[in-house]
């Protein structure tokens, strides 16, 4: 295990290594200037080049390269071009704000995609299957944008069930002291649920539209692995023993569905981490995607080199803890490798099943 362990380490490293020599070429080969956009229209040659010089984007591309590097190892992101600010600390600043969104959405997209695809898989081919497949064509068909920006007209403006978006807080509240990094956790901590209760307001919608618009992933996942388990010999036998469909369906089917949903939610954690840039943009919500989108407006390179690392860092690292976790759950998975070496054609063991 502890061998497993290391390798998968390793493996991990050489990820971060790949997406660190990514993340600088993409973002130096972006059209555009950042010295003259930070300069203004009306800003001479002379202040321009001093701009190139004082970040450095004047010297050669191998020593841009060194820099970087240099700068990664010791977790340092450079200087924001647009708020002089360090990108670093700018970034962890911002980071508890998208992790209670993306947890909230995460929580709402397992939730929603666990019942739906299981009522699916119950009844495959009939109306309850069609309905929910219908929706899950529709969810993933729609652009996010456009779903945001209806909620918000719809449950915001015309009914006022939600608070308008204008952040974590409507204006008037302050923020609770800060323990976990969660508005709605640290409100319950310092024992006042009023501004509990308005934080999670303020986080419900964007949860659920950000949730929802992730949700036909989980949904096929679960539906397919489902049918699978469902149809087995195992679940044979459990019917001619005589158990109801209700224990069948959870016992036999959904339980043994576990893996490719871990699969699942690795991928569906990995885009809401770094694909609410929409979401954060609509509801002005300050998180590292807004950060991002107003970096990729300025053409401030570090902030968005730093936004693309670390985003790219927490999903190798989950892809990690996950394929441990894997181990843990189905310990065929770790002895797979040893398998296809002493026997080249056997199959892989069915993990699913």
């Amino acid at each position: 295990m502890l061998r497993y362990i290391a390798h998968r380490l390793g493996l991990a490293l050489i990820s971060i290594a790949g997406v660190v020599v990514v993340v600088f070429l993409i973002t130096y080969l972006l059209p555009g200037d950042a010295a003259r956009t930070q300069a203004g229209q009306y800003a001479t040659e002379e202040q321009i080049q001093a701009l190139r010089v004082q970040y450095g984007l004047d010297r050669a591309l191998p020593v841009q390269f060194w820099n970087y590097l240099v700068g990664v190892v010791q977790f340092d992101f450079g200087q924001s071009i647009r708020t002089q600010g360090s990108v670093t600390e700018e970034l962890l600043d911002r980071l508890p704000a998208s992790l209670e969104l993306s947890l909230g959405a995460l929580l709402i997209a397992l939730v929603v995609g666990i019942v739906l695809g299981a009522l699916a898989a119950r009844s495959a081919g009939g109306v309850t299957d069609g309905a929910v497949r219908g929706f899950a064509l529709l969810a993933s068909s729609t652009a996010t944008f456009w779903v945001g920006l209806m909620a918000v007209l719809l449950f915001c403006n015309i009914l006022g069930w939600f608070p308008s978006p204008v952040g974590r807080l409507p204006r008037g509240y302050d923020a609770p002291d800060t323990v976990t990094g969660s508005y709605v956790v640290d409100a319950l901590l310092a024992g006042d649920p009023e501004l509990a209760g308005v934080a999670l307001r303020s986080i419900a919608l964007p949860c659920l539209v950000l949730g929802l618009v992730v949700t036909p992933s989980i949904i096929k996942n679960v539906r397919s692995s489902t049918i699978r388990a469902l149809d087995s010999d195992f679940t044979r036998t459990s019917r001619l023993f005589g158990y109801g469909s209700t224990s069948i369906l959870f016992r036999d089917g959904l339980r043994n569905s576990l893996l490719p949903v871990l699969t699942g939610i690795t991928i569906v954690a990995g885009y809401l981490l770094g694909g609410n840039i929409i979401i954060e943009q609509i509801f002005s919500w300050p998180g590292i995607g807004q950060y991002a989108y107003q970096a990729l407006q300025s053409h401030d390179l570090n902030a968005l080199r730093g936004f693309a690392l670390l985003v790219g860092i927490i999903y190798v690292l989950l892809n990690t803890v996950l394929d441990i976790l894997y181990t843990v759950v189905d310990p065929r998975v770790r002895t797979a490798p040893a398998a296809r070496r002493t026997r080249p054609s056997a199959r892989r063991p069915e993990v699913a099943a």
